[in-house]
């Protein structure tokens, strides 16, 4: 591809797609494990996923024959038929996430899925009410939007259900309890709050929510879109604190790169959904469990999620190395959803990486920039990004734009 038809296209993307994206300088045309290549042929180290969605790498090969072979076979059908790929996605999600599991729902993205779990929390408790986090995200549809504890994101849209949505800090348990119990539907939450810089709660406040929510009947939603299928080196990330929900969002890394969102409910939750209550045409499609089925096998099968455990320790052991030593102040996360905090903004220290030949991505804190790598990011590319990261910092003109 020469440098004008390179242009060519880029300028044809902006014409004939509404402007929802600021976009990054290249035009991305191939991904091999943990590389992407842009229209030019240069190598970017992908120390971001897509927004954490290639847990496998790009193109890994067994992914890519399970999706080749499905087309092959049968590439869609709605879910009003059984499908035997669908029945081993289900049991394998639903074998990993929680013991009190009871049953998936597949849909098409993260913010359909807590769409769903919504409905389904207000329709169980016959409440109106959902306690939500200041700073979480939960999707840019108008009632995942709702949850969205972002002004500045759902003030474009005043006429959402947010009038119905109590917003808390996480961590904020005296908020929580002041709330009339018998109002309140749900909580719904991200354990780690990624976009708002990588932020936890200490353990023993999931721990303290799981027992409020189950004294009062109220259905405790965990938003696992990002922090499930392995990336905090659980399979779920109420399994590092011994807490489990009512009901489990996911999308991101759930088919490895495949557009699908899940509902995964227990037994309380499970036995209210009745027949009709939900339904999605492209929902658990014939390519869409195939890459779920894909993606979970290999994840079990390789033991990738052990892998991120064991790796991940050194990797957040070596950027807090970094704290006080330069302009990083802080580390925060678990597995591979890290927040680096510094005293320098996270899109300039995002272009200047870039230079290095390593993507990494920033966040609605200003100073603070994520690593959502693929889970099979290798100890060798590990060292690229910190050699990348050490030039960077010691730069005198790296607060200068780029």
């Amino acid at each position: 591809m020469t440098h004008g038809s390179a242009q060519d296209s880029r300028e044809r993307e902006d014409r004939y797609t509404l402007n929802t994206y600021p976009k990054l300088p290249f035009a991305l045309v191939r991904g091999e494990g943990s590389y992407i290549f842009d229209d030019a042929g240069r190598r970017y180290l992908d120390l971001y996923g897509g927004h954490a969605v290639s847990c496998l790498g790009h193109g890994h090969p067994r992914w890519v024959e399970a999706i080749a072979k499905q087309a092959a076979a049968l590439d869609f059908y709605s879910n009003i038929c059984y499908h035997p790929l669908r029945a081993e996605a289900a049991e394998r999600v639903v074998r990993n996430s929680y013991p009190s599991m009871a049953g998936v729902y597949f849909c098409n993205s993260g913010a359909e899925a807590n769409e769903t779990a919504l409905k389904i929390a207000r329709k169980l408790t016959r409440r109106p009410l959902v306690v939500a986090m200041n700073e979480g995200f939960h999707g840019r549809t108008i009632g995942a939007l709702s949850v969205t504890g972002v002004p500045k994101m759902r003030d474009a849209f005043p006429e959402s259900l947010a009038g119905l949505t109590r917003f808390v800090d996480l961590g904020d348990m005296r908020a929580i309890e002041a709330l009339d119990p018998r109002q309140v539907a749900a909580v719904i939450l991200e354990p780690i709050l990624s976009l708002a810089g990588v932020r936890l709660a200490p353990p023993e406040h999931y721990r303290a929510l799981r027992a409020h929510c189950t004294r009062h009947g109220i259905a405790l939603i965990f938003d696992e879109v990002q922090t499930g299928n392995g990336r905090t080196g659980k399979w779920f990330a109420g399994h590092h604190w011994g807490v489990e929900p009512d009901i489990v969002t996911t999308a991101k890394a759930l088919a490895g790169g495949f557009p699908v969102g899940a509902v995964i409910a227990n037994r309380w939750v499970a036995a209210d959904v009745k027949t009709g209550d939900q339904g999605s045409t492209f929902g658990g499609g014939p390519l869409a469990v195939a890459a779920v089925a894909a993606t979970y096998r290999i994840l079990e099968e390789e033991g990738i999620v052990g892998a991120v455990a064991r790796r991940s320790e050194a990797v957040l052991s070596r950027l807090r190395s970094l704290v006080g030593r330069g302009p990083v102040r802080e580390v925060r996360g678990l597995g591979y959803l890290i927040g680096v905090e510094c005293e320098i903004p996270a899109g300039i220290l995002q272009a200047r990486l870039l230079e290095e030949g390593v993507l990494v991505g920033t966040s609605n804190h200003a100073g603070t920039f994520r690593l959502l790598p693929p889970l099979t990011v290798t100890e060798e590319e590990w060292e690229t990004f910190f050699r990348a990261l050490e030039k960077v910092l010691s730069k005198k003109h790296l607060i200068e734009q780029p």
